[in-house]
């Protein structure tokens, strides 16, 4: 498998990971040592980012989540990558409050390490889009 094929896979991963609420795949995606920067939220290690993103299954959560999220952008270096995303996320209440949208991009840098890529950084832009 090449190198871009195995990033695009990991980025379907996480994308599964954090729609389906599996928080064991979204840890294997990030590094031990990455730091998340979330607007609001500042820096965020990998244990917190992952809760986060993958914290229960969509059972369990009190909101239906609906992620749109496309590789803008997917430049290899080595043993190095960076990603650019662009993504669409709407939250709606099950208990009928009204949705948010959020959306923007996020920039991750990737690494491989023992033969496996994960994100070892990521910038991410994503806020509240007025109604």
């Amino acid at each position: 498998m090449s190198d871009e094929q195995a990033i695009r896979e990991l980025f379907n991963n996480w994308i599964k990971a954090t729609t389906e609420g599996n928080l064991e795949l979204a840890r294997q995606c990030i590094a031990d040592d990455a730091v998340f920067l979330v607007p609001g939220a500042g820096e965020m290690d990998k244990e917190t980012f992952a809760q986060g993103a993958a914290g229960g299954s969509p059972e369990e959560s009190p909101i239906d989540f609906e992620l749109d999220s496309q590789i803008r952008e997917l430049k290899v270096f080595g043993d190095q990558a960076c990603l650019w995303i662009e993504s669409k996320l709407l939250c709606k209440p099950k208990n009928g409050d009204p949705s948010t949208t959020m959306a923007g991009h996020s920039l991750s840098v990737l690494e491989k390490r023992a033969g496996r890529w994960q994100i070892i950084r990521d910038a991410n832009t994503m806020t509240v889009v007025a109604a």
